[in-house]
């Protein structure tokens, strides 16, 4: 096998276990305190335990493990904090940027063309995903839905950090997908704010996105206290 070969395998593997146990973590599958262990991950995925660590510092550097020499890695637990100071940077970042794709809107555009029709067509998978009570398809097309928009704004990094903000935010969507199914009003205002974005209506677009993000405020901070064993 070629070196290059080897590089790749290499990072397919390091891919392969960082994407499911991030999975994992985010879905609560892996609860936050819950312990991972290095030889136990590496039999499961049959490789060896190099890719399990460098996933395992991945995650680290994500915030979502804790790895304990000799003794393998924890799930880092939430911060009630974290969570706040992140729902807070994705609102301005993604308000911000979706009043910019309203002012930018252009119908007869091919890009704006496309992007409507992807954005129908995750909607209409959400629909879907709730229909079959698949909450976890749910929350990944939900994520899906925003990121079509976002891409229309033209900024990778702003894109990646609130990517990154996200990661931590979805662990909470878990918890509250315990307490409120909310998915039918979260699809209405999808619906709503891309016939905002096509009108080119900044203010409403803003307006209705910061209801949007905000629908489940009061639930989080309760969540908080509910589930404290969860929470730093």
């Amino acid at each position: 096998m070629k070196a290059e070969e080897v590089v790749a395998q290499r990072v397919t593997l390091d891919g392969v276990v960082y994407n499911e146990l991030l999975e994992r973590i985010v879905s609560l599958t892996c609860p936050p305190g819950s312990m991972l262990y290095e030889n136990v991950v590496a039999a499961e995925f049959g490789v060896s335990r190099t890719p399990v660590r460098r996933a395992f510092f991945q995650l680290a550097r994500d915030g979502l493990l804790t790895v304990l020499p000799q003794r393998g890695a924890r799930v880092s637990l939430l911060s009630s904090d974290k969570l706040r100071e992140a729902q807070s940077v994705r609102e301005i970042l993604e308000i911000a940027a979706f009043g910019e794709v309203a002012r930018q809107w252009d119908g007869a555009a091919p890009r704006f063309a496309r992007a409507t029709r992807e954005i129908l067509a995750c909607i209409a998978a959400q629909k879907e995903a709730v229909a079959r009570h698949d909450y976890l398809a749910f929350t990944g097309l939900d994520v899906q839905y925003h990121s079509l928009v976002l891409q229309l704004h033209g900024n990778a990094t702003l894109l990646q950090v609130v990517n990154d903000m996200r990661t931590h935010l979805k662990r909470l969507r878990f918890l509250e997908l315990e307490v409120a199914h909310h998915e039918v009003e979260a699809i209405g205002h999808h619906e709503e704010i891309l016939r905002l974005l096509q009108a080119g209506d900044v203010a409403g677009t803003r307006a209705a996105l910061r209801r949007h993000l905000r629908m489940l405020a009061p639930l989080r901070e309760r969540l908080f206290t509910r589930h404290e064993g969860y929470f730093a």
